[in-house]
């Protein structure tokens, strides 16, 4: 374009002036949290030709790519045009377009400005393409709103794009896909999308803004706030506001509260989504809010249409809060959905019955009993809730706590007729730890059973009121229970689900752990961590793999429970289980096994573990070895209630595991026979405790040996050979440097907590993977912090490192051989 021509392009074809406002890049008024991942996204997509952001209103997308060019992000040249419906029409388009490009310094002197008559014209898009191509530096053009853009204008701007490759880069923005053959750009390559999913705020994310805006709400907090808005950024900033200048504790209870019946929450969603919509898709929206999941056929059911699909996907391909459900129907985002049912209220209370009735029937013929049954409850139709919740076997979701939506219909209704009505009360009541009133109507449901109610004699009914019997008993007695349950199952009749058998077998595991029968509480404890697995209940998966990991290490089987902690730490990892959601097991059997490696500082690490209310097993492990850690013995009277073999485990003189126990006696005999003189017995008893340990690194009890006994070892060369694993315990440190030593004295810098524990392992002569095994972090890690090692300790070998860290006396201190406290 001539620099002359310019101004032409101040007034659109029509005598019309052009609006400068539109021409500049958006300005972000609010407090904005840079999302790093975000902008490295649109940095990488601006490589090629095309990247789409398209996501339903108030999702960031403007504030998104506006904080991108700001941040000097972009490879060449910024034109931004924000677009509104009147830009709709070619000559009014591509004289905003040939002005932004003039404006942003991009010289077009072959292009001439469009009229108001004309339409684009193929001699202008390849005039302009020309221009464009043989650009020194890449353009990139911002379109914001493309969604007002019609059918032809995008074709044209599609046109465009392919013929300036590629030196164009077009950064489209957009509430609705606009119809560009994006297929096309995703088979060759050009694409770069950014949806709803990858615009959601992350957790830290979530902190970082809530901070920027002075809200000071607890971590819990955060997380549920993130979950009830699904990341969605309007809805983080709505709340944020409302946070403002509030006390931690209020915060709390306004993120309790969050939800689509906020009024501002739903006036935004009224506004941008609910009224843009024709009468009868809001009559459509309206009609299916009452299910959490829509299949098309169950919409079909709700709405009286028979286009379901199509409409949901119609919906959901213009980003208006529907989105595709796991199980391939669709669901409304959380927040829609609360705003759709608060305004479903409004309407005649038997019309909203019917809706509930409808979606019970179909979805109790489809098998999806739980959710059935919340629907026939919220109804009103309480005792078929319970009937079909029993009856369908589904009580095991409720005993799992993962039928919120069951526990939330049925929360305040204190009495339902019937033994099914009164164990599913029972059950719900149990699952949110109110003992007493399960209780209560436990004793409903066996009275019912007693009398001969007609409904008692279900099997169903019976398998019901056994697992919830089981899963109220003590941990002494909950394995006994347990037999009434396998009793029911045993009948004829449809097996038990895999989250009810879960649920029993984990609780008869635990007791009989309890009990100290280990060969039975394994066996128990392995089928309730398969069923688990296939019930998909990480957290109990997770649990049980924990109180496997905890049985093998108080067993002395340190490897073993490391397989099982290992596992139990994936699964944990992998649903997102952390802080007081990971279960204590997991950390219990960590410290234990690091407590017998003697590796103290990782077990006193884990040992602060807070142990789970309904796990005592775990509870009871966590006190013992916080005595064992502190060499305190706890106050008897005030000590809780150990089983009798844990409390000896506490005791090592006194026994602990099988194998603990047999190097424990052997290291006795040795110490026995060497006050007696007899050196060469001594050596056969102590050789017999070393072997029995080595395979599972058992360096405990040779490290609290008598003093003797432990001398004895280090003088004896043969031994100490045979048994390198036990180096870094036991080496005695030489506090002279060698001569012609030139080496610093001391460290260039303090280690770490974590590399102390990786010398101790290289000291013990583990192998990297078997370190990364033994610390359960990845072998990348482990290198990181092996090389961090050598370069602090001026080392270029792992046995130089060792040598040296002995020459400085992190691996022991002389006498007794126990390691020295990370500098």
């Amino acid at each position: 374009m001539r620099a002359d021509t310019a101004a032409a392009y101040a007034v659109i074809p029509g005598g019309d002036p052009l609006m400068p406002a539109k021409l500049r890049v958006a300005e972000i008024r609010s407090r904005v949290v840079l999302r790093q991942r975000l902008l490295d996204r649109l940095q990488e997509g601006t490589r090629g030709p095309l990247t789409l952001i398209s996501a339903p209103a108030g999702s960031g997308k403007t504030v998104l790519a506006g904080s991108w060019v700001s941040a000097g992000g972009a490879p060449g040249r910024v034109t931004w045009i924000t677009l509104e419906s009147g830009d709709n029409h070619p000559a009014v388009f591509w004289t905003y377009v040939l002005e932004g490009l003039a404006r942003s310094g991009v010289l077009l002197p072959s292009v001439e400005p469009p009229t108001r008559t004309a339409t684009t014209g193929r001699s202008l898009l390849t005039r302009l393409s020309a221009s464009l191509s043989d650009q020194a530096e890449p353009t990139v053009l911002v379109l914001d709103n493309v969604e007002v853009l019609g059918p032809e204008l995008v074709a044209d701007i599609d046109f465009l794009l392919r013929h300036s490759t590629p030196q164009l880069r077009l950064v489209a923005i957009s509430r609705t896909d606009p119809p560009l053959p994006l297929h096309r750009y995703r088979l060759g390559g050009w694409l770069t999308e950014v949806r709803l999913d990858e615009l959601a705020f992350t957790v830290p994310e979530a902190q970082a803004l809530l901070a920027e805006h002075g809200a000071r709400l607890g971590p819990d907090s955060v997380e549920l706030l993130v979950r009830r808005t699904e990341g969605w950024a309007a809805g983080l900033r709505l709340a944020a506001m409302s946070l403002q200048d509030r006390d931690r504790h209020e915060g709390d209870e306004i993120v309790r509260r969050f939800d689509g019946g906020r009024h501002d929450v739903a006036e935004y969603f009224l506004a941008e989504v609910f009224d843009a919509q024709p009468v009868r898709v809001r009559e459509f929206l309206l009609r299916t809010s009452v299910a959490d999941r829509l299949p098309p056929e169950l919409a079909d059911e709700l709405s009286g249409r028979d286009d379901s699909a199509r409409l949901l996907h119609d919906l959901a391909q213009a980003n208006a809060f529907v989105l595709p459900a796991d199980d391939g129907g669709f669901r409304y985002h959380s927040l829609f959905r609360d705003v759709l049912r608060t305004q479903l209220v409004g309407r005649p209370a038997d019309e909203v019955v019917r809706l509930h009735r409808r979606a019970a029937r179909w979805l109790a013929a489809d098998g999806q009993i739980a959710a059935a049954a919340a629907h026939a409850g919220e109804a009103g139709e309480w005792a078929h809730a319970a009937t079909l919740v029993v009856e369908g076997l589904a009580i095991g979701g409720v005993l799992t706590g993962t039928d919120e939506r069951l526990a939330e219909v049925f929360a305040g209704v204190s009495d339902v007729d019937g033994p099914h009505g009164a164990v599913l009360l029972a059950a719900l009541a149990l699952a949110t730890g109110d003992r007493d009133r399960s209780a209560a109507h436990l004793a409903q449901a066996r009275q019912a059973t007693a009398r001969g109610h007609p409904d008692a004699d279900s099997r169903a009914v019976r398998m019901a009121i056994a697992a919830v019997e089981v899963l109220s008993a003590d941990v002494a007695t909950a394995a006994d229970v347990a037999a009434g349950f396998d009793e029911v199952v045993a009948e004829p009749g449809q097996p038990p689900p895999t989250d009810l058998v879960a649920t029993v077998r984990a609780s008869a595991g635990a007791s009989l752990l309890w009990a100290g029968e280990f060969d039975e509480a394994e066996n128990m404890l392995l089928v309730a961590a398969r069923s688990a697995d296939a019930a998909g209940l990480g957290r109990l998966r997770a649990r049980v793999l924990g109180q496997l990991a905890l049985l093998n290490a108080t067993q002395g089987r340190l490897r073993r429970a490391g397989k099982f902690a290992f596992a139990a730490t994936r699964v944990a990892d992998r649903f997102g289980l952390s802080g007081a959601q990971r279960p204590a097991a997991i950390d219990a059997a960590l410290a234990w096994i690091h407590l017998d490696r003697h590796d103290l500082p990782a077990a006193r690490r884990h040992a602060r573990a807070e142990p789970d209310q309904d796990d005592p097993v775990t509870a009871a492990a966590l006190s013992v070895l916080r005595d064992r850690l502190s060499h305190e013995r706890a106050d008897p009277a005030a000590s809780q209630v150990l089983p009798g073999w844990l409390a000896a485990a506490g005791r090592p003189a006194e026994g602990g595991g099988a194998l603990t126990a047999q190097v424990e006696s052997w290291l006795h005999r040795a110490s026995r026979e060497l006050d007696r003189g007899r050196t060469d017995l001594a050596r056969q008893a102590l050789g017999r405790a070393l072997h029995l340990a080595a395979p599972e690194n058992l360096r405990r009890p040779i490290v609290e040996a008598p003093p003797r006994l432990r001398r004895f070892l280090l003088q004896d060369q043969q031994l100490l050979r045979r048994h390198q694993w036990l180096d870094g315990a036991l080496a005695v440190v030489s506090t002279t440097r060698p001569q012609g030593d030139t080496r610093p004295p001391a460290l260039v810098e303090p280690l770490t907590d974590r590399e102390y524990e990786v010398l101790c392992n290289m000291a013990a002569l583990l192998s990297t993977d078997e370190i990364a095994h033994t610390m359960f972090v990845s072998v990348n890690t482990v290198k990181t912090h092996i090389r961090g090692i050598l370069r602090k300790l001026s080392a270029n070998r792992r046995n130089d490192a060792i040598r040296r860290a002995r020459e400085l006396g992190l691996l022991g201190t002389p006498g007794d051989g126990s390691p020295g406290a990370p500098p």
